[in-house]
């Protein structure tokens, strides 16, 4: 289980055992999409929160209380607990933000740890070295690629076509980063390197199928199996055609045959023109699940009397954090 999902999807691990909870904060192979989300976890773990919260929660309690009475039975393990977050990793405009809360004043170590990370983002003190995990990005960290704006060149599909950073783009269905697959054979009109390409196409869709009774189509995007995808936002580009979408679930898999609903689209009104973008966030604990597989399928008809089961896109992109 990812850790952002395991400590934002309930309150259940604050009633781990300090060794068991010790060992997972402290493990070096730590999945994690950001350091403020251990930081909460530590502060939520020592005050056994009764509901989800964030540092800024604990913060507030501190205005009018102490270490001792908020941590209780726990005070000494927030102290030896505190440097396992990496906090030279996290932005300094948040480092700044913490400098200056009552968790640096009433917390010495949370105080001097903070004001370590200050001083090696402004002036590269305490470089980092083997024995000083604090300044190393963790091994198996993600790498965030965020939702801009639609048509950017931040999302996943942009991404893998560099060889991940590494050159120009291509293609990444050419490349064979990715794979595209859609519910109808390929065609002259159903192409799956269409929806990679950035350019537009007036006519791109994914004819109907039956699956378990049901009428659908969709078009799957595979990332590859050394690549897995916490996705929080996606974009559709509609092709030339009118046949907008309304009913569609946008999924996530690990093996392309066991599907999650990452967002369910009732009646959704967004698409309204030929060649229009539309993006759409994806929220909650779903947001936290890695997958690395994803596709989106018609529920339902589209606007079209003529074209009700053709998914008509010619681009699709998606955004999170990418390992």
């Amino acid at each position: 289980m990812h850790f952002d999902y395991y400590t934002t999807a309930s309150c259940g691990f604050i009633l781990l055992d300090e060794a068991t909870f010790r060992s997972i904060i402290q493990h070096l192979d730590l999945t994690v999409t950001s350091e403020e989300r251990v930081l909460d976890a530590i502060l939520m773990w020592s005050t056994k929160a009764e509901k989800l919260c964030g540092w800024e929660v604990v913060d507030e309690l501190m205005m009018n209380s102490t270490p001792e009475h908020l941590f209780k039975e726990r005070v000494q393990l927030v102290n030896d607990l505190l440097p396992s977050v990496r906090f030279p990793l996290l932005p300094h405009p948040l480092l700044k933000k913490l400098e200056n809360t009552n968790l640096s004043r009433h917390i010495s170590a949370f105080g001097k740890l903070v004001e370590e990370a200050i001083s090696y983002v402004d002036y590269g003190l305490a470089r980092p070295n083997d024995h000083n995990v604090r300044f190393q990005h963790r091994r198996s960290s993600f790498k965030e690629l965020q939702y801009i704006c639609d048509g950017d060149s931040n999302g996943v599909l942009y991404f893998s076509g560099t060889s991940y950073g590494e050159h120009q783009w291509v293609n990444p269905v050419l490349a064979k980063r990715i794979t595209i697959t859609a519910s109808s054979p390929n065609s002259r009109f159903t192409d799956p390197k269409v929806l990679a390409s950035r350019t537009y196409q007036g006519m791109s869709f994914a004819g109907p199928r039956i699956e378990n009774g049901h009428t659908s189509a969709w078009w799957m995007v595979d990332l590859g199996q050394d690549h897995q995808l916490m996705c929080n936002y996606y974009t559709l580009r509609q092709d030339g055609s009118r046949a907008y979408i309304r009913f569609w679930k946008f999924q996530g898999s690990m093996d392309g045959r066991a599907w999650i609903d990452l967002r369910v689209h009732e009646n959704d009104q967004t698409m309204c023109k030929p060649g229009q973008f539309a993006s759409w966030p994806i929220t909650g604990p779903s947001a936290l699940l890695p997958f690395r597989v994803f596709r989106v399928v018609l529920t339902g008809p589209t606007s079209d009397a003529s074209n009700l089961w053709n998914f008509c896109i010619c681009f699709l992109e998606l955004y999170g954090y990418f390992h």
